[in-house]
C-alpha cells in the first residue's frame, strides 16, 4: 500500500523500498538506482500507481542485476573510514593513514613516502584521537587530494605537451564520477582532480588522449595512431580506468 511523505509515495516492490517522486508535465516513468537506496521513481502527477507497478515489473530483473552488481562493487570497494591506519590510494599506492598532533590551529593533511598524516591541533587533541573515526576531516583530505592533484597532474600536461608538440589553451580541473577528462573545440584541456588515485601512467595516459584531441576531435585511426605513438600501454590504462573508476569514491561528500 502507497502511504504519503511530503512530497514522495513511498512503497515497496519485491524486496526493494521505492520513492516515486511527482512531477507536474512529466508523461514518461523513469526509474534511478543508486547503491543502498530506495530505488526512484520519477512519474507525471496523474500517472497511476498501476502503471508504476507495470513499469516495475518490466524493470524487475534489471533491478535484480543492477543491485548484484553494486553489491559486488561493494566488496571490491568498500566504504572507507577516515581512522588510523586505513588505507588510501595516493597515485598508484596505498597510504596508510597516521593522525599525529600539530602546533598548527587548524587540522590538515601531508604526505611522507608511506603514509597519509592527518594532523591535528593540539587543543582538539584527546587520548583517543589516534584511533577515532575522524569524519570532519574528510575536507581536509580533499582538499589535500585536490591541491596535490593540480600540482602533479599540470606537471605531467607540461611533459606531454613538450613531447608531442600540442599545447592546450588552457587546463582545468573538475570532479566527476566517471569522466576523467575532455577537450573543447577552443582547446581547453578538462581533468578530474580524482586521476590523483590513479598510478603515473593511468594519469599520462588521459594526458594524453586529451592532448591527442588538440590535433583529431574525434576517435579516429588517426587519433589512436597518435595516443599509441606517445602511450603503448593505453588499452591497459583504459580498461583500468573502466575496472576500477570507483577507486576515489572515499573522496565523496555525499555519501557520509
Amino acid at each position: 500500500m502507497l502511504r504519503v511523505m511530503s512530497d514522495t509515495e513511498n512503497f515497496l516492490f519485491a524486496k526493494w523500498p521505492v520513492e516515486v517522486h511527482r512531477r507536474a508535465f512529466r508523461r514518461s516513468v523513469g526509474i534511478y538506482l543508486k547503491p543502498q537506496k530506495p530505488i526512484k521513481v520519477v512519474a507525471g502527477k496523474t500517472t497511476s500507481t498501476k502503471v508504476i507497478i507495470d513499469f516495475l515489473l518490466v524493470k524487475k530483473d534489471w533491478i535484480e542485476k543492477s543491485f548484484q552488481k553494486f553489491d559486488e562493487l561493494s566488496l571490491q570497494f568498500p566504504t572507507k573510514k577516515i581512522i588510523a591506519l586505513e588505507s588510501f590510494p595516493f597515485m598508484g599506492a596505498n597510504r596508510t593513514l597516521k593522525v599525529v598532533i600539530t602546533l598548527q590551529k587548524k587540522s590538515f593533511v601531508s604526505l611522507t613516502d608511506d603514509s597519509l598524516l592527518l594532523h591535528i591541533p593540539r587543543n582538539e587533541w584527546s587520548a583517543d584521537s589516534i584511533w577515532q573515526e575522524h569524519p570532519l576531516a574528510l575536507e581536509h583530505i580533499r582538499h589535500f587530494y585536490k591541491r596535490e592533484a593540480k600540482k602533479e597532474i599540470l606537471k605531467r600536461v607540461d611533459f606531454w605537451s613538450e613531447k608531442m608538440n600540442l599545447k592546450p589553451s588552457l587546463v582545468k580541473f573538475r570532479e566527476q564520477r566517471t569522466r576523467w577528462g575532455s577537450c573543447t573545440s577552443k582547446g581547453v584541456i578538462n581533468l578530474n582532480w580524482r586521476l590523483i588515485v590513479f598510478a603515473p601512467e593511468v594519469i599520462d595516459y588521459v594526458i594524453v588522449h586529451e592532448l591527442a584531441h588538440l590535433a583529431h576531435m574525434d576517435h579516429s585511426n588517426r587519433f589512436w595512431f597518435l595516443v599509441e605513438t606517445h602511450h603503448a600501454n593505453f588499452k591497459e590504462c583504459m580498461k583500468i580506468l573502466k575496472d576500477q573508476y570507483r577507486t576515489g569514491d572515499f573522496l565523496n561528500t555525499a555519501d557520509r
